[in-house]
C-alpha cells in the first residue's frame, strides 16, 4: 500500500470513529431521532467510501465503490420510511448495508489470499469481528430510542477502530505477512 493511500484510509477511518463519538454525543443534546441518526450514518459513508475509491482507484481496489453504491441505495429507500415508528426496517437496512461491506471485506481477503500473503487471515478475524458488532447491534435496536443512537454510536465508532487497524496492520507489514 501507498503511503498516500495509506493516509487517505487513516483519515477516513479517522472520520468514522470521529462520526461514532458524535452519535454517542447526540443524546446529550437530545437529539434521538434515529432516522436522522441513520441517514447521517449513510450520509457520511457515501462520502467517505467515495473519496476511499478514488483515493484506491489507482490500485483497482473496488470494494469502497461496493460499499458507496449500497450506501446510496439505502439511503435513497430511506426517505419514505420513518425508522422511528419501525424498528425492524432499520435492522434490516443495517443488516443489509454490513452484508455488502462484509463482502467488499472478503474480496480483500482473496486480494491478499491470491497474493499468497497471511494478511487474509487477519483480514477474515476484523471481518467476523465486524459482522458480530453488527449483528449484535440490529438486535438491539427494539430498545428506546437513546439507547438505539448509542447503539449505532457503539457501532461506528467500533467499525472505525478497525478499519484503522486493518489499514494500519497492512501498511507496516507492507501487505506480506508470510
Amino acid at each position: 500500500m501507498k503511503k498516500e493511500s495509506f493516509l487517505w484510509n487513516i483519515y477516513l477511518s479517522g472520520g468514522i470513529i470521529l462520526l461514532g463519538s458524535c452519535f454517542l454525543l447526540f443524546p446529550l443534546f437530545h437529539i434521538t431521532d434515529i432516522t436522522l441518526v441513520f441517514r447521517i450514518f449513510l450520509s457520511v459513508f457515501t462520502l467517505i467510501s467515495l473519496i476511499g475509491f478514488g483515493a484506491q482507484y489507482k490500485n483497482k481496489e473496488y470494494s469502497s465503490f461496493l460499499i458507496f453504491l449500497v450506501s446510496i441505495v439505502l439511503l435513497i429507500l430511506s426517505f419514505p420510511v420513518s425508522l422511528t415508528e419501525q424498528p425492524k426496517i432499520l435492522a434490516l437496512s443495517l443488516l443489509i448495508w454490513i452484508l455488502f461491506v462484509s463482502l467488499a471485506k472478503v474480496k480483500r481477503a482473496d486480494f491478499f489470499h491470491d497474493r499468497k500473503s497471511k494478511i487474509w487471515c487477519l483480514e477474515i478475524s476484523l471481518l467476523f469481528l465486524f459482522f458480530l458488532n453488527g449483528i449484535f447491534t440490529c438486535i438491539n435496536f427494539a430498545f428506546s430510542e437513546t439507547t438505539t443512537v448509542l447503539n449505532f454510536g457503539y457501532f461506528t465508532f467500533l467499525y472505525g477502530v478497525l478499519e484503522i487497524q486493518e489499514y494500519l496492520l497492512i501498511y507496516f507489514t507492507k501487505g506480506k505477512l508470510k
